[in-house]
C-alpha cells in the first residue's frame, strides 16, 4: 500500500513539473472583434470570395457534403495545371476558325485566371455553397422556372423585342447574381471582390463588378409601401458580432441564368468576424414562386492584401452591345418581311 501511495506521489510530482514547465494546455479564445467609433463590430475593409467551391455541389458527388484534404489537393493541382496551360500567348499565327465555327472568348479567359484553391468554412471543405437542401442543389418548382421572362414569352414576346426582355447586367444594371454573392464561374475577377463601409446609422456593402453599392439602413423598418428596385430594400441589424441584413421588394427583372427569381424573393445575410483576415458570410434565400424550400449557403471571405483596392468596373454592353443587338433583331425581321 505504501509503495502504491508513494508511485501516486512520484506522478504527481512528475505532472506538475512539467506543467510548471509548459503550462496546461489553452484553448484558442473567441477572436475579439474590433469596434467602430459607434461600438459596432468593424467589419470594414476590401473582401474577396477566391475559391473553387462552386455554388450547386456537381450531381456526381450525390449527398457528399465534403472533400477530404488529398482530394482538395487533387482538385487544385489539376486547377493548376489548367490555368497555366490558358495562361499561354494565343498563337499569332493560328488559324482562322472555320466558316461557321464559333468565337470564343479564350482571351478573356486568359486575362482572368482561375480560381486555383478550395477556401474552408468553419475548417470544413464543402463540396457546394449551398448547405440546404442536403444535395447542394437549387430546389426548383419547375424545370423552367416561371420568372419575368418566362412569363413574358409565354405571352409571346421574344428575347429581342426589346430591352427590357434582356438580362439585367446586359443593360449594365448590375450582376443580379450578385446579391447575394453566388457567382459561379471559376475565374478570378472583380465579380468575387467587395468593400465594407460603415457609419452609426449605414453599412454600405460595395461590390466592384458594375460598380454596384447596397446601403444597408441599421436598425430600420423596410419601406412601405414597398417599391421594387434591382437589388432590392435592404435593412441591417446586430446579432453580437454578426451583420443581420434582411432585402426584399426585388425588381422582378433581377432574375438571371445563375439566380432565378420573381418579386416574391426575400434575401438574409449574415456576415461573421472570424479574425482579422476572414469573415463567414452565411446567407438564405426564398422565393416560392421559384423554388420548393428556403436555400441555405455559406462560404469564407477572405480580406484582400494591404494595398489592394476596388476599380472602377466599366460595363460596355449596355451602351455599344445592346444596341447593336437589338438593331440586328430588327434588321433580321425587315428582311424576312420583304418579297423573295
Amino acid at each position: 500500500m505504501k509503495s502504491v501511495i508513494r508511485n501516486v506521489k512520484v506522478f504527481f510530482i512528475i505532472l506538475f513539473a512539467m506543467y510548471g514547465t509548459i503550462g496546461f494546455p489553452q484553448m484558442d479564445s473567441p477572436y475579439k472583434v474590433p469596434l467602430t467609433e459607434f461600438e459596432h463590430p468593424d467589419l470594414q475593409g476590401v473582401w474577396t470570395d477566391q475559391s473553387m467551391t462552386p455554388l450547386e455541389r456537381p450531381d456526381s458527388l450525390g449527398l457528399k457534403s465534403t472533400y477530404s484534404i488529398q482530394e482538395i489537393n487533387e482538385l487544385e493541382q489539376a486547377r493548376q495545371i489548367a490555368t497555366e496551360r490558358s495562361s499561354q500567348p494565343l498563337t499569332p499565327d493560328r488559324s482562322p476558325p472555320p466558316l461557321g465555327g464559333v468565337i470564343t472568348q479564350q482571351s478573356d479567359v486568359n486575362f482572368n485566371g482561375l480560381v486555383t484553391r478550395f477556401v474552408p468554412v468553419f475548417g470544413e471543405y464543402l463540396t457546394s455553397r449551398i448547405v440546404q437542401p442536403e444535395n447542394g442543389r437549387l430546389p426548383y418548382l419547375d424545370e423552367n422556372p416561371q420568372d419575368i421572362f418566362a412569363l413574358r414569352a409565354n405571352s409571346g414576346f421574344t428575347r429581342f423585342d426589346g430591352p427590357e426582355n434582356r438580362p439585367a447586367n446586359e443593360r449594365c444594371l448590375g450582376v443580379p447574381g450578385q446579391l447575394p454573392l453566388i457567382v459561379q464561374l471559376p475565374l478570378d475577377g472583380p465579380w468575387r471582390n467587395m468593400q465594407i463601409v460603415q457609419n452609426k446609422n449605414y453599412v454600405v456593402i460595395y461590390g466592384e463588378y458594375h460598380t454596384s453599392p447596397r446601403i444597408v439602413r441599421l436598425n430600420s423598418q423596410h419601406f412601405e409601401p414597398a417599391f421594387p428596385k434591382f437589388f432590392g430594400d435592404s435593412i441591417g441589424s446586430w446579432d453580437g458580432n454578426t451583420l443581420v441584413v434582411k432585402t426584399k421588394s426585388f425588381k422582378p427583372d433581377q432574375s438571371n441564368r445563375r439566380l432565378r427569381s420573381s418579386e416574391l424573393l426575400e434575401v438574409t445575410e449574415r456576415y461573421t468576424p472570424i479574425s482579422d483576415r476572414e469573415m463567414v458570410l452565411e446567407f438564405e434565400i426564398s422565393d416560392s414562386k421559384i423554388y420548393s424550400e428556403v436555400i441555405k449557403s455559406r462560404l469564407t471571405l477572405q480580406r484582400m492584401p494591404a494595398g489592394q483596392r476596388l476599380y472602377e468596373s466599366g460595363c460596355h454592353e449596355g451602351n455599344y452591345s445592346l444596341p447593336g443587338i437589338l438593331a440586328g433583331a430588327r434588321r433580321q425581321e425587315i428582311e424576312a418581311s420583304l418579297p423573295r
